[in-house]
Formats: structure tokens, sequence, C-alpha cells
């Protein structure tokens, strides 16, 4: 049996998680991670995102592309939006979109309810 602390977390987590699924009943969590690694380190680019996660970079290329409006198939998501660097040219940088600015507003108003 869990206790009183462990039964809020599981709360919060579950919030979150019917959260992701009003993105899409089927939001992978690698995508959900990458949302996250990127609003805590807006700028950081592919490969920076590979290590933080410890996916290859080709994940991080298809899953970035599904985040920002380059989504292979289906309906992009267009929580982030790729620059490229002002400072190497062959370096995209990764940012959230308003729209994924949002979504993380309600992802964390989410992990502190309950």
């Amino acid at each position: 049996m869990i206790d009183q602390n462990q039964n809020k977390a599981g709360e919060r987590l579950l919030t979150i998680l019917y959260q992701l699924k009003n993105i899409d009943p089927e939001f992978p969590i690698q995508y959900a991670i990458c949302l996250m690694e990127i609003a805590k380190n807006e700028g950081c680019s592919l490969t920076d995102l590979s290590e933080r996660t410890g996916l290859a970079l080709s994940t991080i290329s298809r899953i970035t592309g599904a985040l920002s409006k380059f989504r292979q198939k289906g309906t992009p998501y267009e929580l982030i939006e790729m620059r490229v660097s002002e400072t190497e040219r062959r370096k995209k940088e990764l940012y959230l979109t308003d729209k994924g600015k949002q979504t993380i507003e309600i992802l964390c108003k989410a992990s502190m309810s309950s």
C-alpha cells in the first residue's frame, strides 16, 4: 500500500500524463522528455539534446521534427521551432513556440496541483 505522500505524487504524475494525452492520445514519452529538456535549456542544439536525453541523434532529429512543424506522418505539434545559429550556420538551436510555452505552463501547473 502506498503512503499519503506517494499517493499525492502519483496523482500529480497522473494529472501530467492526462495533460500530455490532451496534446495527442498517443503522445510518446520520449517527445515529452525532449520537450521538457528544450524548455529547461532553450537554445540548445540537436547534439546537446541528444546528450542530455541519451537518445540517438537520428531519433532526436525525428522527434524535434514532430515537435516542430516538420512531422513526417500526422499533424505536426508546433511546440518548438528550430533556428539556425547566428554563430554556426550548420547548428540548429531549439526554442519553444508560444504554443509550446503554454503547454509547458499547463504541465507545470499540473505538477503542482493536488
